[in-house]
């Protein structure tokens, strides 16, 4: 009788209080160190790979997207249902919430498109949508997508590259959407201190809390510049994931008892840009023809990449939705081939240049420019290396596309696609407007936007091999090698790591007492 009325009363008291909160299990603290911290916690208004991967900590998108199988899965989305080529019907989870409690409705999807496409915002993910044309809302949780015309990419760009905010902030303090968070993802922004600490705690009203019981209470990201530094955090036990371990820590990492390395294939291919966009010794194809060949790519990958890295063609990935042939291959090294171009150009003696570079952001970028610059001399470009950091490396850029950089410069670049969208390949790389484009080929854009709208795949697939031939004949790029993920965990850490520019912090369990 006794055992029956505590029972009772503890089953009363519950219903007083509610149901647990999911929250009561979240464990621990994870802290990753990484080159740098993002250059903004507002989601809409740049493109930037950290920014992507962090952002999706305290913003959700409206699916995820297998990249292996190019298969999408539910998320912020519950389901869809493709209507025609170009619309598109989804409907939104009920339980989904902003972190203030506020739903998220129809309403806040087209808020966040509108932000995108805003004039005074100037947002850099522009281009990643032009071929939106406009949301038709139902209901609070019904609405139908709108193409201008077919596009296979889609559901991989609404996958990492659309972030929906919070429509209260229309109207509020740039510097403050800037610096905090305004969405309802797994987690919540506390503190920043930039160039320090960012601190993140378990969003309590996130619609996934039952989905991942476990995941860490906090995360810490602490942006270390040296990758000799974040080694000996790691190894110290001050953090517990790194990413992009260069090969000559690999060994250190992997005796260590409490530390371990995982290395997936990734989605970054490395390429060197050349600025075109303001005439110069590098707006003649031929000379970039020379400096193609000249540049021994296998032998870096194989020396300061530490063998990390596979032979690589074009910046169509193998997990891209149509472009990707293995077959089909760049230009290689020929050095007697590059002295001769240089002669047809009229540089026998080369020119003064400038490399533009990250230094510590990823593997070997400063070491790449410095063995670029020792290959250059062979066809007489005496080249200097300027590498920078982040912030300082995306101003260059910009100088760059600007006309505001007087020399020849050759631009260090990476594409990562953590989306799998082959049309936007060309649209951040190469296009006249690109978020990191320094050279302009109207007729060319023109020709990828008309590859992207092909809604049959087998002419689709045509069309992208024809634009690379294109861009092998403008020897547009010189494309280095596609790089493998190093990762660098503590033992306590229990994580999967993928290759596709993502960190999913909320699948992380902290195994640490």
């Amino acid at each position: 009788m006794h055992r029956w009325l505590v029972v009772a009363m503890a089953l009363m008291l519950a219903s007083w209080l509610g149901p647990v909160s999911p929250a009561n299990a979240f464990k621990g603290t994870v802290t990753i160190g990484y080159a740098t911290d993002p250059p903004t916690m507002d989601p809409n208004i740049t493109s930037d790979a950290l920014g992507f991967i962090v952002w999706g900590w305290a913003y959700d998108t409206l699916m995820k997207y297998d990249l292996h199988k190019k298969e999408p899965t539910p998320w912020l989305a519950e389901k869809w249902e493709k209507l025609s080529p170009t619309s598109i019907k989804f409907w939104l989870r009920k339980d989904a919430k902003f972190s203030d409690g506020s739903p998220v409705t129809s309403r806040a999807v087209q808020y966040t498109m509108e932000r995108i496409f805003d004039p005074e915002i100037k947002s850099r993910q522009l281009d990643y949508f032009q071929t939106f044309k406009s949301f038709e809302i139902i209901d609070d949780h019904t609405f139908i997508w709108h193409q201008k015309t077919p596009d296979n990419g889609l559901f991989g760009r609404l996958h990492n590259w659309f972030l929906i905010i919070n429509p209260k902030t229309k109207g509020a303090d740039k510097a403050d959407v800037s610096r905090n968070t305004y969405g309802g993802g797994p987690y919540i922004l506390k503190s920043w201190t930039k160039g320090s600490k960012m601190v993140f705690e378990a969003n309590p009203t996130w619609w996934g809390n039952s989905r991942y019981p476990n995941r860490p209470q906090t995360i810490v990201l602490r942006p270390i510049r040296e990758s000799t530094t974040r080694v000996k955090a790691l190894i110290a036990g001050e953090v517990d994931f790194i990413q992009d371990v260069e090969p000559q820590f690999i060994p250190e990492v992997e005796k260590d008892p409490d530390t371990r390395i995982v290395t997936v294939p990734g989605m970054r291919i490395f390429y060197l840009a050349f600025a075109t966009r303001h005439g110069g010794p590098f707006a003649d194809p031929k000379v970039r023809q020379a400096v193609n060949y000249v540049i021994d790519a296998d032998l870096m990958g194989k020396t300061i990449m530490g063998g990390l890295t596979d032979p690589f063609h074009m910046l169509y990935h193998p997990w891209s939705f149509s472009g990707y042939n293995p077959d089909l291959r760049w230009h290689g090294y020929d050095l007697e081939k590059a002295k001769a171009l240089m002669k047809e150009a009229g540089y026998p003696n080369g020119f003064k240049a400038v490399w533009i570079g990250p230094s510590g952001r990823f593997a070997g970028d400063r070491q790449t420019g410095e063995a670029v610059s020792a290959m250059l001399k062979k066809i007489g470009i005496d080249m200097k290396v300027e590498a920078y950091t982040w912030p300082l490396y995306r101003r260059a850029v910009n100088n760059a596309q600007e006309g505001k950089i007087t020399e020849p410069a050759l631009v260090w670049r990476s594409w990562g696609n953590s989306v799998g969208d082959t049309t936007g390949v060309w649209r951040g790389t190469s296009s006249c407007a690109g978020v990191w484009s320094v050279a302009c080929f109207p007729e060319l854009d023109k020709f990828n936007e008309e590859a992207g709208a092909l809604a049959d795949p087998v002419e689709q697939q045509a069309a992208f091999e024809k634009l690379w031939g294109k861009m092998k004949e403008q020897a547009m790029h010189k494309i280095l090698y596609k790089f493998r993920e190093t990762f660098g965990l503590r033992k306590t850490l229990k994580f999967e790591p993928r290759g596709d520019e993502t960190i999913a912090v909320w699948e992380m369990i902290q195994m640490k007492k």
